[in-house]
């Protein structure tokens, strides 16, 4: 079944972005931190694993839509069975992912919206570098620098929050919290890709 098979891709995608979130906990240094990360989108890509932020921007074309619910869900199962493990391992990551996401749940839902919205068209920008450019390197130069700049800038990723909140997470007021949250962070992506693929996006090309 179809909808199951973007079921699996998407859960395994949410798995990869958590580990690519554990490596930037644990470095100290913020930019080698970034770097890092982009193992999960990488592995995403060069697999052809279903992250919501690398599909929803896919939306504005004439076929191939992709169940964005059903990737979104899937990301977030991922994430949390992930961070499931990763508490039992390594306890000690609980208190940086609490301190992180006390601080971003301080924001306003304006100022989350904004930055998630950054976020989005970053995503974008590096999912649809790896699709078109015709060149590997090319390729693997664009998703380190779009999720570098999103992590340095400070902007939102619903799926790498998802892995934080799930760290972080101690009572069923924290979950009511966090999910607010990633639904705002989800909204901002979501605009922000598709208004990036709606500028760029031309019926005459190839579509995905």
């Amino acid at each position: 079944m179809v909808m199951l098979e973007t079921l699996k891709k998407a859960i395994a995608a949410g798995f990869m972005i958590g580990i690519g979130a554990v490596i930037y906990l644990q470095c100290d240094n913020k930019i080698v931190g970034s770097l890092m990360f982009t193992i999960g989108l990488f592995t995403i890509c060069a697999f052809g694993m279903n992250l919501f932020t690398g599909k929803i921007g896919y939306i504005v074309s004439n076929k191939n839509k992709p169940n964005c619910l059903i990737i979104w869900l899937g990301n977030l199962m991922g994430t949390a069975f992930g961070m499931v493990l990763i508490r039992i391992a390594k306890p000690s990551l609980h208190t940086v992912a609490k301190d992180m996401m006390s601080a971003k749940i301080s924001q306003s839902y304006f100022t989350t919206a904004i930055l998630a919205f950054f976020c989005g068209v970053l995503m974008y920008a590096a999912v649809e570098n790896y699709r078109a450019n015709p060149h590997g390197i090319g390729k693997v130069i664009g998703l380190f620098l779009c999720v570098s700049t999103f992590i340095l800038s400070g902007f939102e990723h619903s799926i790498a929050d998802m892995c934080y909140a799930a760290l972080a997470v101690e009572s069923w007021k924290d979950g009511f919290d966090y999910l607010l949250f990633l639904l705002v962070v989800t909204l901002g992506n979501g605009l922000g890709a598709i208004a990036l693929r709606a500028i760029t996006y031309s019926k005459k090309g190839t579509d995905c």
